[in-house]
């Protein structure tokens, strides 16, 4: 799990390598895709160890996230990843407003707790702005 760890710390500070993580992530690559891209690095890991890695930070295959990775995000890295191109297709939080282990938010993205279990979604270049589950959903 180490190695996992030692990965997940290298993609949050190696814009290529995060932009290849995007792009498998946005894509639903399969696990395995993720892991060859581990090696290629340096790391050694197995898709056991990543789906455990994804069971505990609580990622959801979809990017989705769940209230204890919104809480913990505060304060943590981000990244301008506005792309009209892509950015257009959405009308709700998606993949790439949070990236690989929802390690680099969107620069123009922001969840803030409201009441009742509701978190308010913005995206400050004006693709979103509602309140719904932490995850995304109304």
């Amino acid at each position: 799990m180490k190695q996992m760890q030692a990965f997940i710390e290298k993609a949050k500070n190696d814009k290529e390598l995060m932009a290849k993580l995007n792009t498998l992530g946005a894509s639903g690559a399969e696990a395995d895709k993720i892991v060859a891209l581990a090696a290629e690095h340096g790391f050694s890991i197995t898709v056991e160890e990543y789906q455990l890695a994804c069971e505990s930070a609580s990622v959801r295959k979809s990017g989705e996230l769940v209230e204890e990775d919104l809480d913990s995000v505060a304060g943590g890295a981000t990244q301008n990843r506005w792309d009209p191109e892509v950015c257009n297709k959405y009308t709700r939080t998606h993949y790439y407003c949070v990236g690989f282990f929802s390690a680099t938010w969107c620069d123009h993205y922001s969840a803030k707790s409201q009441s009742h279990g509701k978190y308010r979604h913005v995206c400050s270049m004006g693709r979103f702005d509602y309140v719904g589950t932490m995850d995304g959903y109304e």
